[in-house]
């Protein structure tokens, strides 16, 4: 299995055993891109449509 990290010289910022949002989304936090507030609990979506409150602003 290949992955893509950030890394810090040889080793991971965080572990990949205990990793789950790069398993979940194959990238870290920091790499995801966010647009447009949500109309509803006006916090950022993100790329995959996601909010804090689940609506994606609809």
């Amino acid at each position: 299995m290949f992955y893509i990290y950030k890394s810090l010289g040889n080793k991971r910022e965080i572990p990949l055993e205990i990793d789950d949002h790069f398993k979940l989304y194959g990238k870290e936090p920091w790499e995801v891109d966010y647009g447009e507030k949500c109309t509803i609990c006006n916090v950022r979506i993100d790329e995959y449509g996601l909010c804090s409150c689940g609506s994606g602003g609809d």
